[in-house]
């Protein structure tokens, strides 16, 4: 599992290197027609792709602001593709642990099962074989000790059964309880894998939100604008 997540890795790195590239190219063609920052006095922007600078003197033009929004969302779009072998790998290491956890609950259950025919099967040897109405005080009580050993015994296989049914069928607080286990078990066996898992998941969570946040300016600057077209539209009108 871990030489696999390595494999992918390296290719994931390979990958990375001509889409950053790619990314530089559509960033400075971006920039190129989205406009750049107005000199104050006249003369030429000073601007860089990837982490603009402000002179002394200069100060921004109305692209601006939606041109360094547009690249972060850009950088977020970049860092989602990088991340496909990760999910990758994280998914296929979870199918894993997750299927082998399953047999595992059930190689246990049938165990504690069997175990559990044949100690029923003992205290019904003991009960065949119980002290006669003359047997000594002593051989009784004897027999009625043991007896009580086997049915604890007994008892405590049919919790163990039940605690595992309860694993095998139950439901965690966010997935079944197999799942969390195996979950649990390949995380701990993984960690690069795991922080690297965490970094995808949260590099997708801001671009979600960095998306709704653009969208929902959108939306904000078209109603602003039909707003002044009707209210230039009424000024026109002849009273």
């Amino acid at each position: 599992m871990k030489t696999h997540w390595k494999e992918l890795r390296q290719g994931g790195n390979q990958q990375k290197a001509k889409q950053e590239q790619v990314a530089q190219e559509a960033a400075a063609r971006k920039a190129s027609r989205s406009g750049s920052m107005q000199p104050a006095g006249g003369g030429q922007a000073v601007f860089d792709d990837s982490n603009p600078v402000r002179m002394p003197g200069f100060r921004p033009g109305p692209a601006d602001d939606s041109l360094e929004a547009a690249q972060s969302l850009e950088r977020e779009q970049q860092a989602l593709l990088e991340a496909a072998p990760v999910e990758q790998a994280y998914q296929e290491g979870l199918e894993l642990h997750i299927r082998a956890k399953h047999d595992q609950v059930q190689r246990v259950e049938d165990r504690l099962e069997g175990l559990i025919d044949r100690q029923q099967a003992r205290l019904q040897q003991m009960q065949a074989k119980a002290p006669g109405f003359l047997a000594l005080p002593s051989a009784k009580r004897a027999w009625n000790t043991q007896k009580a050993q086997q049915q604890a015994r007994l008892q405590t296989l049919h919790y163990r059964l039940e605690s595992v049914r309860e694993i095998k069928e139950g439901m965690g607080v966010h997935s079944p309880r197999v799942e969390e286990l195996a979950t649990r078990k390949m995380r701990a066996e993984n960690p690069e894998l795991a922080a690297d898992w965490d970094a995808m998941r949260e590099a997708a969570r801001r671009h979600q939100v960095m998306a709704r946040q653009q969208e929902k300016e959108r939306e904000q600057k078209q109603t602003q604008e039909r707003s002044r077209s009707q209210t230039l539209g009424l000024q026109g009108r002849p009273t």
